[in-house]
């Protein structure tokens, strides 16, 4: 009976053991499982973190690639827009010069002359002007109008500066149209500018 009950103990000892190591087997899986359950949260989080990343840098790089391409289309519209400015500026001289050759030439009512050359040179010199002007604003240059405008050094040149009954810094005389080229000066005004009435002592 003593072999026997010595088997049982150790046969008790044995199964303790097991079940010790199947304790610890569990307790080892768990914090095994623990461990990689915590690894895949963390490589989970990093990834989301470096996806969130990616997603910022592809928004922005799309951002700066819109913005590029509608500044790029601006300096194409721009560039076809004032590609005309240096030979429209310096068709001004000719538009200049049929207005001064207008305006030299005598009124035939008040200079007793009733010559249909005259006439008829009269009627051709503002048939080219008017020509020149309407080809001129089909690409965008316009003339505009400053007699009666307060004076804006922006697009006005005052040539000087008189006495008159307008409000001072209104413009009484124009000696030279101004021009712009789509939203810009391509020309300035050259005007005679008010001082406003003569102050009498």
């Amino acid at each position: 009976m003593n072999e026997q009950s010595k088997n049982e103990k150790k046969e008790s000892l044995n199964l303790k053991k097991q079940e010790n190591i199947a304790k610890e087997k569990k307790l080892s899986d768990k914090n095994t499982q623990k461990k990689v359950k915590n690894n895949q949260d963390s490589l989970v989080d990093e990834l989301k973190t470096k996806l969130k990343d990616a997603e910022d840098k592809l928004l922005r790089s799309l951002a700066e690639n819109d913005n590029l391409r509608k500044r790029h289309d601006k300096e194409i519209e721009d560039n076809s827009k004032y590609a005309i400015k240096n030979l429209s500026y310096s068709l001004l001289n000719v538009a200049d010069n049929l207005q001064r050759a207008l305006e030299s030439i005598p009124n035939s009512e008040a200079s007793g002359l009733d010559d249909n050359v005259i006439k008829n040179l009269v009627i051709g010199i503002k048939a080219v002007e008017k020509e020149l002007i309407d080809s001129l604003e089909k690409h965008g240059v316009k003339r505009f109008d400053s007699i009666n405008q307060k004076f804006n050094p922006d697009i006005h040149q005052a040539v000087s500066k008189v006495h008159n009954e307008k409000v001072d810094g209104t413009i009484v005389e124009e000696m030279q149209k101004g021009f712009k080229i789509g939203d810009r000066l391509l020309r300035p005004a050259m005007v005679v500018v008010s001082m406003g009435p003569e102050i009498k002592k």
